[in-house]
């Protein structure tokens, strides 16, 4: 019962498919269907579009309607062809019964080469009768040659053999290289009743992997040069990976990959010259290298492109091709102090423990020194005073000179001197280890983030580039848009400048410059010294750009770039060609090895704290002449009168 139902409702759907089909199109018979069945199962496809008269036994389209989503097309109804297809629409097959019929070229042909059809988004299956006097490629071509077929269409030919009575067919694979090279006719197997559908080993493969032979076309690709010097040719100059590579490194650097890519693909490059990679203009056309692109001059764009929203509805991107890392770079201020070094390790607090210990030390030294005279000394022997000859005492013992055995008798009076000499050791050895750890180890960055830097008392500017305005205006990042507004516009003339002019201003010091750091690198690395380079910091808080080639939207040559690119990064390459491109920078821990010593800078301090000592020696010694001439001079003015009164009084 259930199959009878099944069988009514296909008749009736038979009967309106018959009438939507019109007879000017080719009839579809059994073995058609059938040889259609196993190309949609080798397709893999559940999608399918049939475009001819739909006549045949109701078994015949059993199975196609119980497995597969079918649809038909009737010209005449008013449904135009381009219609049937839609943005995001499945792959579909697409079964033509007439390779040669004059209503399908016009009713289908033309319409499908005028939108593009003949790709990889839809796999057709085209009937053809084979000729005696003449060949299946001359057949097929003289058919096909007029419309727009690509590398990347999908186009199965099935040509019926006379002799096999509708039985078999020969399977061809058409597509074509370029607009102006002849159509390609290859031979993909064959299909019979009994054999059902039977490929060649080589269509075991993906058509890229069968397609990778260009036969050394030419293709046309575009690229944007911004800094080339005027006395170099623009090819030269592109191709040169040996010289100037601060200059433009970013296309030259890619160029280098499509030079690999046209070595894989047996292909030409011609390369067209822009000073832009392009900006939307007022009537609606692009400039620079998408305009190339948007206008067909050129299949793909030889530099990398960022990916911009406004951009995605005229072009197509590839996989990524080169990665832009765009940071703050500047020369890290140096924590210049004078007495870091030598005060750095204790803190003041300590230092005036130290003292206050020293100053109680003498005091107790005192009251020591007067029991020891009061116990010990002879009678009649004098002893130094106390207060001076206990501060030195006390001075020596922690600058671990220590007074002679014999001086102090005392058990107390040597508990105090040999607790000092223990103290003074363990805080000369912590002193002195870390001063020297402090000269070996790297100094500590404080500016290490955004946050920091906007506090800090650097200059910030940017490169004059469009990127970098749209990186800080267009965020809502409130630091970003501070750092922006408050300090690199907070100057007049605000610090946007070239990438020139801010490698300049960071070799001055005192500057943070945001640009693309692979670029700032090299043109620093010909004005700093590596003292000077390892002191470079980095701050970075976006993302790296991604750039990437670009095509016209429904590109034929999309599948080759991207299985290229794809190739490239997988085998290492494009890590490789970016080794080659990126500045060496020096090795700093071997550079600070090398360059550990005390030199005048950390030294200074006890220079310093000699020279004034020896100054004041030098004002309390002239004092102290001063005073000796005064008293002199009084003890004469005294002699002298008493002389003269003593005459006087004879």
């Amino acid at each position: 019962m259930i199959k009878l139902q099944v069988k009514i409702i296909l008749w009736i759907f038979i009967i309106w498919a018959r009438r939507l089909c019109g007879a000017q199109i080719e009839s579809i018979n059994s073995n058609e269907l059938l040889a259609f069945e196993d190309f949609l199962r080798a397709q893999h496809l559940k999608h399918a579009l049939l475009l001819g008269n739909c006549s045949g036994q109701i078994e015949n389209y059993k199975r196609l309607f119980a497995n597969y989503r079918l649809q038909f097309f009737a010209p005449q109804r008013g449904v135009q062809f381009r219609e049937l297809f839609y943005y995001a629409a499945p792959r579909t097959a697409l079964l033509v019964p007439a390779l040669g019929d004059e209503h399908t070229k016009r009713w289908i042909y033309e319409p499908a080469s005028a939108e593009g059809f003949f790709n990889n988004s839809q796999a057709w299956l085209l009937l053809g009768d084979s000729q005696a006097n003449r060949s299946d490629h001359q057949i097929i071509r003289q058919h096909l040659s007029p419309y727009n077929i690509s590398i990347d269409a999908d186009i199965t030919v099935a040509m019926r053999e006379q002799r096999a009575a509708n039985q078999s067919w020969l399977l061809y694979d058409v597509y074509r290289l370029g607009q102006q090279t002849p159509l390609m006719v290859e031979l993909k197997g064959h299909w019979s009743r009994a054999e059902g559908y039977q490929l060649l080993a080589s269509f075991g493969d993906s058509w890229m992997r069968r397609r990778r032979n260009l036969h050394n076309i030419t293709l046309i690709g575009s690229t944007a040069l911004i800094e080339k010097p005027a006395d170099m040719d623009d090819l030269s100059y592109l191709g040169n990976d040996r010289e100037l590579l601060q200059l433009d490194p970013m296309q030259r650097k890619t160029y280098q990959l499509f030079l690999l890519m046209g070595r894989m693909y047996n292909m030409s490059l011609e390369v067209l010259f822009r000073d832009t990679w392009g900006q939307l203009l007022p009537n609606g056309s692009w400039s620079g290298v998408m305009g190339h692109i948007v206008s067909g001059e050129a299949h793909f764009s030889v530099c990398p492109i960022r990916f911009v929203t406004e951009r995605n509805h005229y072009i197509q991107y590839t996989p990524p091709l080169h990665t832009q890392f765009i940071h703050f770079l500047f020369r890290h201020p140096r924590r210049n102090s004078i007495r870091n070094i030598f005060f750095e390790p204790l803190s003041t607090e300590v230092w005036w423990c130290v003292l206050g210990l020293m100053v109680g030390s003498a005091l107790l030294l005192v009251l020591h020194m007067r029991q020891e005279r009061r116990l010990l000394q002879p009678a009649g022997q004098a002893m130094e005073r106390p207060v001076s000859f206990a501060w030195f005492t006390i001075l020596e013992t922690y600058l671990q000179q220590g007074p002679a055995a014999d001086q102090f008798r005392l058990p107390s009076t040597r508990l105090l001197i040999s607790a000092s000499c223990i103290f003074s050791f363990m805080l000369m050895q912590f002193y002195g280890a870390f001063i020297v750890g402090s000269l070996l180890s790297d100094s500590p960055r404080s500016i290490v983030n955004l946050q920091a830097l906007y506090e800090s008392d650097l200059e910030i500017g940017m490169e004059d580039i469009a990127y970098n305005f749209e990186l800080f205006t267009n965020t809502t990042n409130q630091l970003v848009r501070d750092v922006y507004s408050q300090r690199i516009c907070r100057t007049r003339p605000p610090n946007i400048l070239s990438i020139e002019e801010g490698a300049q201003r960071i070799r001055r010091g005192g500057f943070a410059f945001h640009t693309a750091i692979d670029r700032l690198y090299r043109l620093l690395s010909e004005l700093l010294d590596e003292r000077l380079f390892c002191e470079l910091q980095e701050i970075m808080f976006s993302p790296p750009y991604l750039g990437a080639s670009i095509l016209a939207k429904s590109s034929p040559w999309r599948e080759h770039l991207n299985h290229a690119i794809l190739y490239l990064s997988e085998t290492g390459l494009i890590a490789y060609n970016d080794r080659l491109w990126s500045m060496p920078r020096p090795d700093c821990t071997l550079f600070k090895d090398a360059e550990v010593e005390v030199d005048l800078k950390h030294f200074a301090p006890a220079l310093f704290t000699l020279l004034l000592a020896m100054l004041v020696s030098a004002s309390v010694f002239l004092l102290e002449l001063l005073c000796g001439y005064l008293k002199a001079r009084a003890k004469q003015q005294a002699s002298r009168k008493a002389d003269k009164a003593k005459f006087l009084h004879l």
